[in-house]
């Protein structure tokens, strides 16, 4: 899975780059891997109603589904956050709480895989990051 894995962030990190966002804004790009193999990225849409802003993770699983992929086997996620570029970036709670649900529709394990912009990151189940999910 590492040969796939590191796909999926160098996806992730050129999604940065496409993120609709103000310039001096944070950055964040996301990119799923599909049960056929296929990789969907996409930067945060960013609102200036701030409620209305699509977060990456949500853009990039929606991106997968408007081209039928439904099934999710993993998810990276990077952010410009950290100036040094060695900080993982974790999705926010209702980002865990999308992935957890696209889990529970598709029956099938989601890993997800924190990068920093260098490349390297961190993996974890999304089970072992969602400890009350609603409504299950």
């Amino acid at each position: 899975m590492k040969g796939l894995y590191d796909a999926l962030v160098t996806a992730a990190i050129a999604a940065l780059k496409n993120a609709y966002c103000g310039e001096d804004s944070t950055r964040f790009g996301a990119a799923v891997l599909t049960e056929s193999g296929a990789i969907y990225s996409s930067g945060q849409y960013f609102s200036d109603t701030l409620s209305l802003t699509l977060h990456a993770e949500q853009a990039a699983l929606a991106h997968a589904a408007a081209h039928g992929e439904h099934t999710i086997v993993a998810i990276a996620c990077v952010s410009t956050e950290d100036p040094r570029k060695e900080k993982y970036c974790h999705p926010c709670g209702m980002c865990k709480q999308l992935i957890y649900e696209s889990y529970r529709r598709s029956n099938s394990t989601i890993k997800v895989v924190m990068a920093n912009e260098k490349g390297e990151y961190e993996t974890k189940d999304i089970n072992e990051m969602v400890n009350h999910p609603w409504p299950y």
